[in-house]
């Protein structure tokens, strides 16, 4: 069944379209939601705990993983003047508190994520845990996909994401598998 991308907008609440309204008219935006080259760090899941929580004890620690940028980083410095928030990161954040989330503050996640994984350039890092599934995971919803179309990241990233594809399409959530390039 085909989905209406009509019905799909009314379902979506206005302050979500006024953020991806915000993102459609605004190019050169996008293209600010991205890492430099070789910094991009994508994480889902969880291993002990939820991997975002991993990840800032490891930066504290471990320089190679200090090094990389996530996506809070980088919209957490894109100001967005005349708007309600004061950068792409709190206005994202606000969303979250929506119902349903998964119609709205999934949306948003999903549509940010996908930008930053078509700006990624050269290696990409990834911390990828458990209980990774289309349903519930902007990483194998939309930033797998979207790299797997990215011609500007690396060998090593494509193998990486033949591997993701694979545990994703075959329904293994379990996928457990950390790997920051060097």
């Amino acid at each position: 069944m085909a989905v209406d991308v009509e019905d799909a907008q009314m379902a979506l609440l206005q302050p979500v379209r006024e953020l991806l309204s915000f993102l459609q008219k605004n190019a050169a935006l996008r293209a600010r939601i991205a890492a430099p080259p070789n910094a991009t760090l994508l994480y889902a899941g969880r291993f002990f705990r939820p991997v975002w929580k991993e990840i800032e004890q490891l930066r504290v620690s471990r320089p190679e993983v200090a090094s990389k940028t996530l996506l809070p980083d980088v919209l957490s410095r894109i100001a967005t003047p005349g708007q309600s928030h004061p950068h792409l990161l709190g206005w994202a954040k606000a969303l979250d508190a929506l119902s349903p989330w998964h119609e709205n503050g999934f949306i948003v996640w999903r549509a940010l994520s996908g930008i930053y994984a078509a700006n990624a350039v050269g290696a990409v890092s990834f911390y990828i845990g458990s209980g990774v599934t289309r349903d519930d995971k902007v990483f194998a919803a939309t930033e797998l996909p979207v790299l797997l179309r990215n011609p500007n990241v690396d060998a090593t990233t494509k193998d990486l994401l033949a591997y993701f594809q694979r545990c994703v399409q075959r329904g293994q959530a379990e996928i457990n598998l950390g790997f920051m390039a060097g």
